[in-house]
């Protein structure tokens, strides 16, 4: 299984979880009620499933409320993601 690096960034004192894929970068908004920007990104996420297997991992886990928000988001996250990578090799969609 691959592992995708992700850090928490922060611009203009707005966070995000950047997850670096190999050609694009994905954006999920922590700090803003952004739906359409998760919605976004999530629909990439779902593409990249398409390739393989992976499971995103944060590059850096300090105890700030935000990185600590991110590493609880991204396990979740990974959840799913095996959860629908099975559901569609059940279909053999993968």
């Amino acid at each position: 299984m691959e592992t995708i690096n992700a850090t928490v960034m922060s611009i203009d004192d707005k966070y995000f979880i950047q997850i670096k894929l190999e050609d694009e970068e994905i954006s999920i908004p922590l700090s803003d009620d952004k739906p359409n920007e998760v919605k976004s990104a999530f629909n990439k996420i779902l593409a990249r499933i398409k390739v393989g297997e992976f499971q995103i991992k944060l590059d850096k886990v300090g105890d700030d409320l935000f990185t600590l928000v991110a590493n609880e988001y991204l396990t979740q996250l990974n959840r799913e993601i095996q959860e629908v990578h099975g559901e569609m090799k059940h279909y053999n969609l993968v």
